[in-house]
């Protein structure tokens, strides 16, 4: 029956106009139940959008950006067919003729989809005067890099940033900061990093603006290391009648190695220069030796000159001799004579104008002496490059009692 139906087409023809009815009663029942009551309440839907506010950006700051929620009236096809478009939608502000405060301001609609209305309001707007601050970058390195390794000095680039925003947000910022890690880095780590503003609190400080988003950082990563100062060593006495001046040679190296062995020094040892027969100033080149625990030495080699003059002679007068080496218990009493003797030095010009009676050490050594009377050398000690000529008297005859 029902194919006998569908092949009569006067049949047909009703039941597509009956279809044709009842589609359009479901698209327009919105306005047909508008027609029938006048105060039936059309369909309506919220909106929540973000304002988007026309203002002075280079004289004002925006505090905060505000939201508004818009009502969309319509059918409800044309509601949900707004709704599903709704990033057209946008909601303004123009503050552009405003200045520093708090204002209320009307939200205009622009992009609302045919067949529906929207219903704005006003939002609250503050605009604080524009501000422009210097802070210096501050890198946060995280982890450790690779064994027996060590990050060097970080070469940022900029240094600093400008940041920009309403004074109140400004006064929150504790740093601006580039954080890296360096977790078993064993090479050089060259990169950029984002920047972050950020409070005492260590959160990020919203409402502002940097020069640049993020800074160039350059890392060393190399083994442990550690400036010293070059420790010369000398042997030999120059000829009689010349002085060393002067000694000139580079002021510190750099030396390599483990921690620990770093850790032990404080000054790298030269080899020994001999100053035997040595009557004139000389150049020579000193190379280093890595010591224990020490991998290498910057620079391996240095230059030192020994600079040779005429020496010239002075002598002090009652300079007070110490004992020294005395057992617990006993004394000691110096006999027939003085406690006290004239030592002469040599050396250049230089160095004994400078010189003073404290400088130069008498003494008697009584270590493993027995008690008794005996007659001891007089020993001196003097500054480097001043050689003692002679003491007077040379000896001395003491009694050490228990």
């Amino acid at each position: 029956m029902m194919d006998r139906f569908l092949r009569n087409n006067t049949a047909v023809k009703i039941l597509s106009a009956v279809l044709a009815v009842v589609l359009w009663l479901i698209v327009h029942q919105g306005d047909d139940t508008t027609a029938k009551s006048g105060f039936t309440a059309q369909p309506k839907q919220q909106l929540e959008k973000n304002v988007v506010v026309l203002y002075d950006e280079q004289n004002y700051f925006l505090v905060k950006s505000p939201k508004v929620t818009l009502t969309l009236r319509g059918s409800y096809l044309d509601i949900m067919n707004a709704v599903a478009q709704g990033d057209a939608i946008k909601a303004v502000a123009d503050a552009s003729k405003l200045g520093v405060g708090v204002h209320e301001v009307p939200v205009y609609v622009h992009g609302a989809p045919a067949g529906v209305s929207i219903e704005s309001s006003t939002v609250q707007i503050e605009l604080e005067a524009v501000e422009n601050r210097e802070f210096p970058v501050v890198l946060r390195m995280q982890g450790k890099p690779g064994e027996g390794m060590v990050a060097g000095e970080a070469l940022l680039s900029p240094k600093t940033v400008i940041v920009t925003g309403a004074k109140s947000a400004l006064n929150r910022i504790d740093q601006v900061i580039a954080q890296i890690g360096l977790e078993e880095a064993k090479e050089v780590i060259q990169t950029t990093v984002p920047l972050t503003a950020i409070d005492k609190k260590g959160d990020p400080v919203e409402g502002v603006r940097l020069s640049r988003d993020r800074v160039e950082v350059n890392i060393p990563i190399v083994k442990p290391s550690k400036s010293v100062p070059l420790r010369l060593q000398f042997k030999g006495d120059l000829p009689t009648g010349f002085a060393v001046q002067e000694v000139k040679q580079s002021g510190t190296v750099t030396i390599y190695g483990t921690a620990d062995a770093l850790a032990k020094i404080d000054s790298y040892p030269a080899p020994v220069i001999d100053l035997t027969n040595l009557n004139k100033s000389m150049k020579l080149t000193v190379t280093l030796t890595p010591l224990e625990g020490v991998t290498s030495v910057q620079p391996e080699q240095v230059e030192v000159e020994v600079v040779v003059v005429p020496a010239v002679e002075r002598t002090f007068e009652n300079i007070a001799v110490k004992v020294n080496g005395l057992k617990e218990g006993e004394s000691y009493d110096i006999l027939g004579g003085t406690d006290r003797v004239a030592v002469t030095v040599e050396g250049a010009k230089n160095k004994l104008d400078g010189l003073t009676a404290q400088d130069i050490n008498a003494f008697l050594d009584l270590t493993n002496q027995p008690a008794g009377q005996s007659e001891m050398r007089v020993q001196v000690t003097s500054p480097n490059f001043v050689k003692v000529v002679t003491v007077a008297p040379a000896t001395m005859k003491l009694e050490i009692k228990k």
